[in-house]
């Protein structure tokens, strides 16, 4: 199916899938992110790079096409509206009509209804802030089947602090991409067994952006010309993209820290990368059987129970390996969380209803909250690893700040999905 036959079929779909959902996108129409913490009002921009020396493995008749946003500290608006009129959707168009789409299989259709019609501080293109001075920046890439604008509440928040974040969204892994000349690519990559391989390509995206960041603080029509602090750049990401940051750390030495958000190693390529930047892993915790779906036989639950073991004992064994020549290599766990709880996905949790969706993806901790805590441990290590600040008592000891962080230290295992 050629580019224009399949947007306008994705379209069709997407048009369904919101009507069918009328009810609770009107319910939901403005449900807001929670405002970002930091001194600066929040910008965004969409950028488009060309990696010409590659194929796009979604279309080998174009060069590798690589879209991402650019998140960044704003100037205040001299007048602001009244309550959320001045919010923006996190996605609109094309792109909010095909996401709501795409993710109403993985969180169901009240949930995805309920993120179409989420509102972001975000403002597109608006300008920066004069006295930000020129912004750390932090590249960072979405799990398998995720885009950066579902990360929007950690990423707004940071560059509410003076972070440049830029956001890749890798075609053919994230559910879709619609790139500027129309052109329109579903997931296609990273099924299955697949992702140990096609993973490469989220890989090569991340490091042709680190090359491309010279250019973005250079170019006479950049718009983050002399904005950006090249010396102080780091990688951050969730899942694949997680792991996405440790090989990006272990190939560039531009990148001066990584951060991986509950990202299981696969592949060569990742349980090979021994990084030297200061590291930071965050874990979920283990799920309790309890939460597993009902109905199955004993022999199930004890091979399910006995399999998130081992696979836990494996990531800790993977941990202890990758970051092994980091000076400054942390493990902390979020308690009661599980995998998806770190995507903005989690402001809806409470319409993501039975065992069977839940499961391994959703833990008891509110959705708020774990968005909350994670967003600050990853600024307190930013903080420390880029700018030299002091390591807090977040980092040294979180659980005195917030209740639901524990460090992991030594051979511990005991808490991450499979």
């Amino acid at each position: 199916m050629h580019a224009p036959m399949l947007a306008r079929h994705l379209l069709r779909l997407a048009t369904c899938a919101v009507v069918g959902a009328a009810a609770p996108l009107a319910l939901f129409a403005q449900m807001t992110a929670p405002a970002p913490t930091g001194p600066h009002a929040v910008g965004r921009r969409l950028l488009t790079w060309v990696d010409s020396a590659r194929r796009d493995p979604t279309d080998t008749t174009h060069a590798r096409t690589i879209t991402a946003w650019l998140w960044y500290p704003a100037a205040k608006p001299a007048r602001v509206a009244r309550g959320d009129a001045a919010l923006q959707p996190a996605l609109d168009g094309a792109w909010g009509d095909l996401r709501a789409t795409a993710s109403a299989a993985k969180i169901g259709d009240a949930a995805a209804a309920a993120m179409r019609g989420l509102r972001v501080h975000a403002v597109t293109d608006a300008p920066w802030a004069r006295d930000a001075g020129r912004a750390p920046v932090l590249v960072f890439t979405p799990g398998n089947g995720w885009l950066p604008t579902d990360y929007g509440v950690m990423l707004e928040d940071l560059a509410s602090h003076g972070y440049a974040v830029v956001g890749v969204a890798p075609a053919g892994l994230a559910d879709v991409v619609v790139h500027g000349d129309g052109r329109v690519v579903p997931k296609t990559l990273g099924v299955g067994a697949a992702i140990a391989d096609d993973q490469r390509h989220a890989h090569d995206d991340v490091l042709h952006v680190l090359r491309q960041l010279r250019a973005l603080d250079t170019a006479s029509r950049s718009p983050a010309r002399g904005r950006l602090d090249l010396t102080r750049v780091a990688a951050l990401g969730h899942s694949l993209g997680g792991t996405t940051a440790i090989v990006a750390a272990a190939r560039d030495t531009l990148v001066r820290a990584a951060m991986n958000l509950d990202g299981d190693a696969m592949g060569a390529a990742v349980l090979d990368a021994r990084p030297r930047q200061p590291l930071l892993f965050v874990s979920s915790e283990l799920p309790a059987m309890d939460e597993a779906p009902a109905g199955r036989d004993s022999a199930w639950y004890v091979l399910t129970r006995q399999g998130v073991e081992r696979s836990e004992r494996r990531r800790t064994g993977e941990w202890a390996r990758i970051s092994s020549r980091s000076a400054d290599a942390r493990r902390v766990r979020l308690l009661g969380a599980r995998h998806l709880d770190f995507t903005d996905a989690a402001l809806a949790e409470s319409l993501i209803v039975g065992a069977e969706r839940r499961w391994m993806r959703w833990g008891p901790i509110d959705g708020t909250r774990a968005l909350r805590v994670t967003t600050d441990l990853v600024r307190a290590f930013l903080d420390h690893a880029l700018l030299g600040r002091p390591a807090d008592v977040l980092l040294e000891h979180p659980e005195r700040r917030y209740g639901e962080l524990r460090l992991v230290t030594g051979d511990e295992a005991g808490g991450g999905p499979a």
